[in-house]
């Protein structure tokens, strides 16, 4: 069976030097990439440059650094990949810097080589598209398609809020991800790494502790041994 794992942030560019990026590191993607490649998947990681990459040398890799080039691939490998199944992992950027202004001259972003210190700089952001809607349309159906969702302090309502977002986000109800794995900043340590799988009806799949679990779960549930 065939899988592909996205992991790590996208980093959109301010100027030439400069950023806006968050602080995934593609822990949990890697260590899932790394135990479906030992649970003899064939696995494709698509992985942010910065970001912490599968060890195992089955696994193959490719990266990216920007929002485009991130779905640019997505888009290439759903097209020709024929997977079994996407995880979802990435830490996907929901705006871009659009354009600057430096000292009240606009520039478009990126365009800057740097900006010099001491000026006054104001950014535009434009939203992003979220990725994860096309996933099915651009695979198949037949895809199982899992998505994650990271809250921080968020209550239990609040993520199963965050949770059905997702899977309302998709009028075409065939065409919403299969799973979400929901899991907040406040409970992860280098220890633990609690999540709740939600079904897309929000029923509850599982429960895990950390991400040997998840990726346990995640492993069986897509070849099919649990429902």
């Amino acid at each position: 069976m065939k899988v592909l794992i996205t992991g790590g942030g996208s980093e959109e560019p301010i100027d030439n030097v400069r950023s806006v990026c968050n602080f995934s590191t593609g822990r949990t993607a890697s260590f899932l990439a790394d135990f479906f490649a030992d649970s003899g998947f064939e696995v494709t990681a698509l992985m942010a440059e910065k970001a912490v990459k599968p060890s195992r040398s089955i696994t193959r890799v490719l990266t990216y650094k920007t929002f485009a080039q991130l779905k640019s691939a997505l888009e290439e490998e759903c097209r020709t990949g024929h997977y079994n199944a996407i995880i979802h992992a990435a830490a996907v950027s929901d705006y871009s810097p659009e354009t600057i202004q430096v000292d009240g001259k606009s520039y478009k972003a990126g365009e800057v080589s740097k900006v010099p210190a001491g000026t006054e700089l104001v950014i535009r952001m434009k939203k992003n598209p979220k990725l994860v809607d096309s996933l099915k349309k651009n695979a198949g159906k037949d895809c199982t398609i899992i998505a994650f969702k990271l809250t921080s302090n968020a209550t239990v309502p609040e993520r199963q809020a965050a949770v059905n977002k997702i899977f309302s986000a998709n009028s075409e109800k065939s065409l919403v991800p299969d799973l979400v794995v929901s899991n907040d900043l406040s409970e992860i340590t280098a220890a633990a790494h609690p999540c709740t799988l939600y079904k897309n009806n929000m029923t509850v799949a599982g429960t895990v502790q950390n991400l040997k679990e998840l990726a346990d779960f995640l492993c069986k549930y897509i070849k099919g041994e649990k429902s």
